[in-house]
């Protein structure tokens, strides 16, 4: 996503704060699970996607279909996914983005 330079926030995300910090919470998110494989814990990273708010100039997508992509993630079952990260936004079909 950072690497294509058709991706909307392509102008803003080369910083390398936002990359470090990015790198470091995928790898937190594989870790927690990891640790947690064992209880009925699922820790995935999801990216709401490019959302219509004061920080975005109020482009992108409207706060409640935004809202639905976390919710859908956090209500997951004991056969849902782990230690994943998912962008419907970039990927519609499956959503999950590899690291």
């Amino acid at each position: 996503m950072q690497s294509d330079p058709n991706w909307p926030a392509y102008d803003y995300a080369k910083y390398a704060v936002y990359g470090a910090s990015k790198a470091a919470l995928n790898m937190y998110t594989v870790h927690l699970a990891y640790e947690l494989c064992d209880t009925p814990f699922k820790v995935n990273a999801v990216c709401p996607g490019y959302t219509s708010t004061d920080f975005a100039f109020n482009n992108g997508g409207p706060l409640d279909a935004v809202a639905s992509r976390i919710v859908k993630y956090a209500l997951i079952d004991q056969n849902g996914p782990t230690g994943k990260f998912f962008s419907e936004e970039t990927n519609p079909g499956t959503g999950e983005i590899p690291w």
